[in-house]
């Protein structure tokens, strides 16, 4: 019998279990909670003195899938819950989308990229403070789906930062979703290029340097191309003293999401350890602000430096 780990923690007192919850001892799986009994507060002490991962039988993975999104919002907004068990949750299941995202780009997973966006946006929405939880988070997954997902979420971050937390004309849910796609035209870069540690040549750049367009592409095909995507997949690369790419648009004539996701961009990519070399945030910002300052919007850069101070 095949057993599929959980991905977060779903444990919760007096709510039913739906499926055979299973703990792995050594090699064996052993029953945790059985379908249709009711979470004891035994069951919730065991669990969180453990912390011992849950596993269903993969041949009940729809059930559970339906089982996580039916409670997801309920974790998300629950009080008592702490906000690094939520971050973890919001990072697991961004994790997850971005994933399917690159596996397999269609209305299915777009859909499902959606409901992660509204999740990470009424997170930070709720509690300000949960983007240092977010921060200590460390993923052992590829490169790329790590880098996509916490440029969404910084870039999500700072424009709640700066628009509020209504809308002010601005489609929140709808950007954190662009955000998380910003590199999606890496799908068309080869494997070999994009896992090379050794720095590129002028070839491999040239072929880097087109998946703006391609992610672009890729949007138009399975008609989803808003206007939030559009412009934060296509010029997110463009600087401000024109020296981007693809088009070597600078100033005004980068459209406003592109600035913000391109400071988020430069931001994970510098905190990133896949180059070698790890840095603090205060390392990342001291390069951005001394030796590539000419290339973001500084009211934004700003912006962006206090949003990661110490929250009153």
């Amino acid at each position: 019998m095949l057993y599929k780990e959980m991905p977060y923690p779903i444990v919760r007192e007096d709510q039913n279990c739906l499926v055979d919850l299973y703990v792995k001892i050594k090699n064996d799986y052993r029953l945790f909670a059985a379908k249709g009994a009711t979470f004891t507060k035994e069951h919730c002490q065991l669990f969180a003195r453990s912390r011992s991962p849950l596993y269903i039988r993969t041949s009940e993975n729809e059930t559970a899938e339906e089982y996580l999104n039916s409670y997801l919002n309920d974790i998300i907004s629950d009080p008592s819950i702490d906000p690094e068990v939520k971050a973890e949750i919001a990072y697991t299941s961004s994790l997850k989308s971005i994933r399917q995202i690159f596996q397999g780009l269609n209305r299915k997973t777009l859909v499902e990229l959606e409901k992660t966006s509204g999740i990470v946006v009424r997170l930070i929405l709720a509690d300000r403070t949960i983007l240092n939880d977010l921060m200590k988070i460390t993923s052992h997954d590829h490169i790329i789906y790590k880098h996509s997902i916490r440029v969404g979420i910084y870039a999500t971050a700072l424009a709640i930062h700066l628009f509020g937390g209504g809308t002010n004309g601005h489609n929140i849910p709808a950007l954190c979703t662009a955000f998380f796609l910003h590199d999606i035209g890496l799908t068309r870069v080869p494997k070999k290029i994009l896992d090379n540690k050794e720095p590129l040549s002028d070839a491999e750049w040239q072929v880097v340097k087109k998946h703006p367009i391609w992610g672009h592409d890729r949007l138009m095909n399975v008609n989803y191309l808003t206007s939030q995507s559009a412009s934060v997949v296509l010029y997110h690369h463009e600087r401000r003293n024109g020296t981007g790419y693809p088009f070597g648009k600078s100033g005004e004539d980068i459209p406003l999401y592109a600035r913000i996701c391109a400071i988020a961009d430069t931001f994970e990519s510098l905190m990133s350890s896949s180059s070698g070399v790890t840095r603090t945030p205060f390392e990342a910002l001291k390069i951005m602000q001394q030796e590539l300052s000419g290339g973001f919007d500084p009211d934004l850069f700003r912006a962006f430096i206090m949003m990661l101070g110490p929250q009153p």
